[in-house]
């Protein structure tokens, strides 16, 4: 290589200070490398000093329909460049340091043969603009200041433990796949534009990728296959806006106990009922979405997943416990609580009680829970609310107070609430009035009395449920007989039973529910 250099350097061997004398150099030293170029290499290798593109197709515009990769298999090889002097531009110590600070970028080109990049390190940047490479882009293991390929058509592009200082952005084009196994990015990921296509399997890899910025996949970004994030660490925020998700197969992003940063966006989405969003262990700042983009029921996975603000989209309870319900079949508590603590942190109290309400009717509608369990779980619910709403037992008491004030009254008026004094029975029985020395019959304090614990009202003590079969009052209700045979006497005094044990129940409830004993959290 010395000996080619003295050759190909101006008089004197001085190094060459003008671009258009590397310019020169470059293309001696390829021809000696590599023989006759095309005329796409020539152009290509003289415009490496520059800072500018190197078009090497018919026009210079990128709009033009001759420089629309999706049609390159029919380039010809005017416009073809191997592979080979591409990493031979950024792996020779010697030519590498002819190349502009902003490094290589080639544009409209045919790229015969895989751009193998693997295990380079270079200080400078490559950009690709408008490229056909059908067998794809390799940079494994390699260290670049940054990586762009813009509407391009490729194979797959393999960067699994590579570092970029800067961004890497495949944007706009297509492309078979992009793998970033363990890949370390200083900048941004964008995805912009671009279609990954994955067959139904993955169309990204990114699991265990660090990215010290964001992840974009905007504006019309598809895929057929899944965008795998698993174990991913974002610095800032991982959008899709815009995106496409087709196909048969399976589609959508699995971002299992990946470390999001900033926000996860997941806006205007099209997908399909294959599409799935699987957020298991997931970590972001916070999430901003809209209900027509979650996935079908049964697809989306947040089990594990942590933020702390709905950065946008819906924020009421009534939206969210439908989004917890596109959840597959099963019981799962972490969600619910996650959401409530999360509407509790912004000032929606009641929608945070809403959602833990519902916690526990998950749990007695998905849990396998025994007979007595689910008998348990209801009482909670319809009573106080599993001691979130424990007022709600008040009415409970209200309603068999009255119910017991209306059916002891009208046991009264038709004598089958009697005396337990013996001459007080039977003096009541015969006249239908207590001795006036006897304490009076009050239906309301009977009632309230045989339902609240350990209180004595003086009532329960001296009256019971005590008719003769066949008994017929006077009632003073309907001002005439009122035979008392439909509701048999031994009925009033089960429900007596029912009465005192609904008291012993509700009342303790009540005050639990108060003191919060019984809340599941």
């Amino acid at each position: 290589m010395a000996l080619v250099l003295l050759h190909v350097l101006p008089a004197h061997g001085a190094e060459p200070d003008l671009p258009e004398q590397r310019a020169e150099v470059l293309a001696n030293l390829a021809r000696a490398r590599f023989g006759t170029l095309s005329q796409a290499e020539r152009t290509l290798v003289r415009a490496a000093p520059f800072r500018e593109l190197a078009w090497v197709g018919p026009d210079p515009d990128p709009d033009s329909p001759a420089n629309d990769p999706r049609h390159g298999e029919s380039w010809g090889p005017e416009r073809s460049v191997r592979a080979a002097i591409l990493r031979w531009l950024y792996t020779d110590s010697d030519v590498n340091r002819f190349l502009d600070p902003s490094g290589l970028g080639v544009a409209g080109a045919r790229i015969d043969g895989k751009l193998d990049l693997s295990y380079v390190k270079a200080d400078k940047p490559l950009t690709i603009v408008g490229c056909y490479i059908p067998d794809g882009i390799d940079v494994t293991f390699a260290h670049f200041q940054s990586l762009e390929v813009r509407r391009s058509s490729t194979g797959p592009i393999a960067a699994d433990m590579s570092e970029l200082a800067g961004d890497l952005a495949v944007r706009f084009g297509t492309y078979a796949s992009l793998s970033l196994f363990r890949a370390r990015i200083g900048g941004n990921l964008d995805c912009t534009g671009s279609t990954l296509l994955g067959g139904g399997q993955q169309s990204v890899n990114a699991v265990g990728t660090t990215i010290a910025g964001d992840m974009v996949f905007h504006d019309g970004f598809t895929t057929d296959g899944i965008v795998d994030l698993r174990l991913a660490r974002v610095g800032q925020s991982v959008s899709f806006h815009r995106a496409v998700f087709s196909g048969p197969d399976d589609t959508g992003l699995n971002a299992e106990r990946a470390a999001i940063g900033g926000t996860l966006y997941w806006v205007d989405i099209q997908h399909t009922p294959n599409t799935q969003l699987d957020l298991e262990n997931t970590k972001a700042d916070a999430l901003w979405d809209d209900e027509a983009s979650w996935p079908a029921p049964g697809k989306l996975t947040i089990d594990g997943f942590t933020y702390t603000e709905f950065a946008g989209g819906p924020a009421d309870v009534d939206p969210r416990l439908r989004w917890l319900e596109r959840q597959p079949p099963g019981y799962r508590p972490q969600p619910y609580r996650q959401l409530a603590k999360v509407l509790r942190d912004s000032g929606r109290e009641s929608g945070a009680t809403e959602v833990l309400i519902a916690k526990e009717r998950a749990l007695r509608r998905d849990a396998r829970l025994g007979r007595t369990e689910r008998a348990w779980n209801l009482m909670l619910d319809v009573t106080i609310g599993y001691g979130y709403r424990p007022l709600r037992a008040l009415w409970w008491i209200a309603g068999f107070v009255i119910v017991g004030t209306v059916l002891f009254g009208l046991g009264y008026r038709a004598r089958m609430v009697t005396p337990t004094d013996e001459a007080a029975y039977r003096v009541f029985v015969e006249s239908g009035i207590a001795p006036p020395h006897y304490p009076p019959f009050h239906a309301f304090v009977y009632a309230l009395e045989n339902f609240l614990p350990v209180v004595e009202l003086d009532q329960g003590e001296h009256w019971r449920p005590n008719p003769p079969p066949g008994t017929n009052g006077r009632s003073r209700i309907l001002r005439g007989p009122f035979g008392f045979g439909i509701v048999p006497g031994r009925m009033l005094r089960w429900y007596l039973w029912f009465h005192i044990l609904a008291g012993w129940t509700l009342t303790p409830l009540l005050f639990a529910g108060l003191s919060g004993l019984v809340r599941p959290d």
